[in-house]
């Protein structure tokens, strides 16, 4: 039954109650003349206000219907027959189950039971990476690390930037020692990310080889900001195109997006070259603060839809920009990535190059469990600005291009196809 439905029946079934018709008898003999009630009327009122408390409250809040069906009661049968079951295979079972996998087994079933690809279960140890993600930041000291396979050393691959390890100077390419002077070459990458805890303000004895050279230094751990943001100017027929690639909107990346185009706009840009492939989403709120740089307060941005209900998003600033925009997608541009390209699109008109999108028009909500794990299930659906629909539809590109395989080869921004029709669009007087 919906929820308009139950609302009707709630209201009939107030109708039909003999109490209520004797006090609405009663209260239409009342003299309303400027608004002046006695002692009696106002009783009345009491009464009738209490009854209709008592009789939708009930409904409502204990789940009972009109057919006086306790939906409470079944969900806490539910719940003790699940509860039954987990008791009684930790129990009696002939085997030793463990209690955690058992119990990740049977919310796995519940979420698979939707049929959501977007609505999932993270035991604790995925959640951290989750959280990581969506959060734009961790704590440790700030380097990336693999294991050559030819030598079998362990390489710092990448050192972020202001972190521990860069203030400590480390650098990318050293060869990764010793921690504590503890032997690190031997030991597995997971081995190794465990030395080193997630605890703040730990400081460690990193000991690393560079040209032939054994050098030691410390390093205390902290907070490190995960870079989802690049950019750089492109210049080309006199033009200086700004270009910025975002790689997921964690509840961070409009802080470094507004620096990075703070920075591309001191450097005189004209055009402006958006790359969100390859961009999965992420938080909404972000999307809609980065998509507010370049619109007008009055200018929708996305439009959620909740139980048949619309709500509009604008934009919450007023932005003085006036230089013109494309924006890159590929099949791997996602979520926010499809917001922000469909608002600037039909806000501004912005060219969008390259191939039709994923189509994911759902929204997720994000929940912690006691056990340090998450659900992210599905709450909402949402349309573009417009009011389009591009659930398993996706966007189609204004501009059609496909990458050219041989950028996977090189990585070479000139064999970068749909790159490459950007700048030629941009730099067109």
């Amino acid at each position: 039954m919906s929820k308009k439905e139950k609302k009707l029946n709630i209201k009939e079934t107030i109708k039909n109650n003999k109490l209520y018709k004797k006090i609405k008898k009663q209260i239409s003999k009342i003299n309303l003349e400027k608004n002046k009630f006695n002692t009696l009327e106002l009783l009345l009122i009491f009464v009738m206000a209490l009854l209709l408390g008592i009789v939708a409250g009930e409904m409502i809040f204990s789940g009972r219907d009109v057919n006086n069906i306790s939906i409470t009661k079944k969900i806490n049968n539910n719940v003790s027959e699940i509860e039954s079951i987990y008791n009684t295979l930790l129990e009696e079972y002939i085997d030793e189950i463990d209690e955690d996998q058992l119990k990740d087994a049977a919310i796995n079933g519940m979420f698979s039971l939707l049929g959501d690809d977007f609505s999932l279960y993270y035991d604790e140890q995925a959640s951290d990476t989750l959280k990581e993600e969506l959060e734009g930041y961790f704590y440790g000291i700030g380097v990336e690390i693999y294991r050559d396979e030819e030598s079998g050393k362990v390489i710092i691959n990448k050192v972020f930037e202001g972190s521990p390890a860069d203030k400590a100077g480390l650098q990318a390419g050293d060869e990764y020692l010793k921690v504590d002077n503890i032997d690190v070459s031997t030991k597995t990458l997971s081995e190794i990310a465990e030395i080193i805890t997630k605890g703040d303000n730990k400081t460690y004895t990193i000991t690393v080889k560079r040209d032939n050279q054994e050098i030691e230094t410390k390093v205390t751990s902290g907070k490190v900001e995960i870079p989802s943001v690049a950019s750089e100017v492109l210049e080309e027929n006199g033009r200086k195109i700004g270009y910025i690639q975002i790689s997921i909107f964690a509840s961070n990346t409009d802080e470094q997006f507004e620096k990075h185009l703070k920075e591309l706009e001191n450097q005189n840009i004209d055009k402006l070259i958006i790359d969100v492939r390859s961009n999965s989403g992420g938080d909404l709120e972000t999307v809609i603060n980065i998509a507010s740089d370049f619109l007008q307060k009055e200018d929708v941005i996305v439009q959620t839809v909740l139980n048949d209900e619309v709500t509009k998003r604008y934009s919450v600033k007023n932005s003085n920009k006036k230089y013109e925009i494309a924006i890159l997608i590929d099949q791997g541009s996602a979520s926010g990535a499809e917001v922000l390209a469909s608002a600037l699109n039909e806000n501004l008109g912005s060219e969008l190059i390259g191939q039709t999108t994923y189509g994911k028009g759902t929204v997720q909500k994000i929940k912690n469990l006691p056990s340090g794990g998450i659900i992210k299930y599905t709450t909402e659906t949402w349309m573009t600005s417009q009011g389009k629909e591009i659930n398993n539809i996706g966007i189609i590109p204004t501009i059609e291009v496909e990458l050219n395989d041989k950028y996977y080869e090189t990585l070479d921004k000139k064999d970068d196809t749909q790159l490459q029709k950007a700048i030629e669009i941009l730099s067109q007087d």
